[in-house]
């Protein structure tokens, strides 16, 4: 379920997993819950006692900041929640079992639970080991963004945990964002990557005066907030990559990995840009229609193009989207546009493909049930493909390579 709602995902819990979440966490003091009825109606009797300790509250005699204390535990009951339903997906436990490969505990606790189990655990019992993980897909999930650059500087270096450091850093790129009404408030979180030795920093600070309208305790409200402005850098010492999500142009990107060099690495550093690699999409105007290769030796059954954007040679102002249905017996976007576009003299020009949306279907076997998988690429060089789980990453590269879209040496990092 894509959508989250606190009692459905309760209900996809057993009863042990369920205890051990709650017992954890800080709101269970203030419950009362009965661990000895039937496991199938404890996730509807939990949900039930939250809501009534949150409706409560209105009409309580409790002192004021009681009342305040207990309403921030219901929560971060929810949010908890929330984030575990978020983390509930191959990558996110692939990232737990890097991240905690040789615990035994954690690999016995996984052994006999499904994803929302494992993510409920993690956070319950390895909450450092969660968070890295929370903080390395949202990195990830950005670096397909206008706001993700790619440099190369030394390899080998060594980023300070010193906290004074950090905080000096943190503050020193607030300044960045003064301009756009940017406060003086910031927070940064450092995380390593087992998979690879990165190390990520991430960096928040207090945004402009915003106005939202939200709904709160059934009511519709208005009020002004200073909602967090996301920085974050990613360091590879091996390779001396290092990437980095800034808003605010090229400037603000090498104005922050200068500060990472004055107060994290305590080095002078010259960031070398790496551009992206750009995608040959056009190749798919003729690869979809007659693969070059036996998709069945990649385990694939089928690629199709699901959406496929079109722009007049030598001209960015002007741009067309052909969709396809999403049914896999369908024609895709590629047959759709040569069956139905017409082009008259007049308006003669050549179009370029400069942005797809592929859909995989691998092949399916008795025993097991796979389900298809899309991902977008942009000629530009930008894609989704990192969203997708790693078994999925090497096979949407087998069929970019299949198709020749990019070549065996150009597989985006």
């Amino acid at each position: 379920m894509k959508i989250f709602n606190p009692r459905h995902f309760l209900r996809h819990i057993s009863m042990p997993t369920l205890r051990e979440f709650t017992t954890a966490h800080v709101l269970y003091a203030r419950l009362n819950i009965d661990w000895e009825q039937p496991p199938e109606t404890l996730p509807t009797q939990l949900a039930d006692a939250v809501e009534a300790l949150d409706a409560s509250l209105p009409n309580s005699d409790l002192p004021a900041a009681e009342r305040e204390a207990i309403g921030h535990d219901i929560h971060i009951w929810y949010d908890d929640l929330r984030r575990a339903h978020m983390m509930s997906n191959g990558l996110a436990i692939k990232e737990f079992q890097v991240a905690c490969n040789g615990d035994v505990e954690m690999e016995a606790a996984f052994d006999s639970r499904d994803e929302r189990e494992k993510a409920l655990w993690m956070m319950a019992f390895r909450d450092k080991a969660f968070r890295d993980a929370e903080l390395h897909i949202a990195f990830q999930a950005k670096t397909n963004g206008k706001y993700w650059k790619k440099h190369r500087i030394q390899p080998g270096l060594d980023p300070t945990r010193d906290r004074a450091k950090l905080e000096a850093f943190c503050h020193e790129v607030a300044k960045l964002y003064k301009k756009v009404g940017a406060g003086d408030g910031t927070h940064i979180e450092i995380s390593e990557r087992a998979a690879d030795g990165s190390i990520q920093l991430a960096i928040y600070v207090e945004g402009p005066v915003t106005a939202i309208a939200h709904f709160s305790e059934n009511h519709f409200k208005r009020i002004t907030t200073r909602i967090a402005l996301e920085t974050a850098l990613v360091y590879h010492p091996d390779s001396g990559f290092v990437e980095t999500i800034v808003k605010g142009g090229a400037a603000n990107h090498t104005a922050v990995l200068q500060l990472f060099g004055k107060h994290v690495v305590e080095k002078e550093i010259a960031p070398e840009a790496i551009e992206k690699a750009r995608f040959k999409l056009n190749a798919l105007r003729d690869g979809m229609l007659e693969p070059f290769d036996d998709w069945s030796v990649h385990g694939v059954e089928k690629v199709r193009l699901r959406r496929a954007r079109f722009s007049p040679n030598g001209s960015t102002g002007i741009s067309f989207e052909v969709e396809a249905p999403p049914a896999k017996d369908q024609d895709d976007a590629i047959k759709l546009a040569l069956e139905n576009l017409k082009i008259q003299h007049t308006f003669e020009a050549e179009y370029n493909l400069i942005r797809a949306c592929l859909m995989v279907y691998p092949l399916t076997s008795a025993d097991q049930k796979t389900t298809h998988f899309s991902f977008d690429v942009s000629s530009t060089g930008s894609s989704t493909i990192k969203n997708l789980s790693a078994h999925n990453q090497q096979i949407a590269n087998i069929v970019l390579q299949a198709l020749n879209v990019i070549e065996a040496d150009e597989v985006p990092a």
